[in-house]
């Protein structure tokens, strides 16, 4: 933790769809790119339109099935923003 965080200023795109904010738990076991790879299939896949549940399905996923190693174990907070379409 640092009083001093990292900060970049980007302009939006149009093809820009969601903003993931995690924490090192997340980043630990997946690279920007495989979460932005698994969240837009879980997206698109999501039937509910409940935003927890891609999340949900990602945490899922890369949760330690044991302890032995330690990758998986961390704590994991991750918020998805995702952005409005235009019609």
């Amino acid at each position: 933790m640092s009083c001093f965080p990292d900060i970049s200023k980007r302009d939006r795109s149009p093809g820009d769809k969601f903003i993931i904010l995690a924490c090192d738990g997340i980043w630990d076991c997946l690279s920007n790119e495989e979460c932005v790879a698994s969240l837009n299939k879980k997206l698109e896949a999501n039937t509910t339109n409940k935003m927890s549940d891609p999340v949900e399905k990602l945490l899922d996923e890369i949760l330690a099935p044991n302890t032995d190693d330690g990758i998986g174990t961390d704590n994991m907070t991750a918020i998805l923003i995702k952005f409005a379409t235009e019609n």
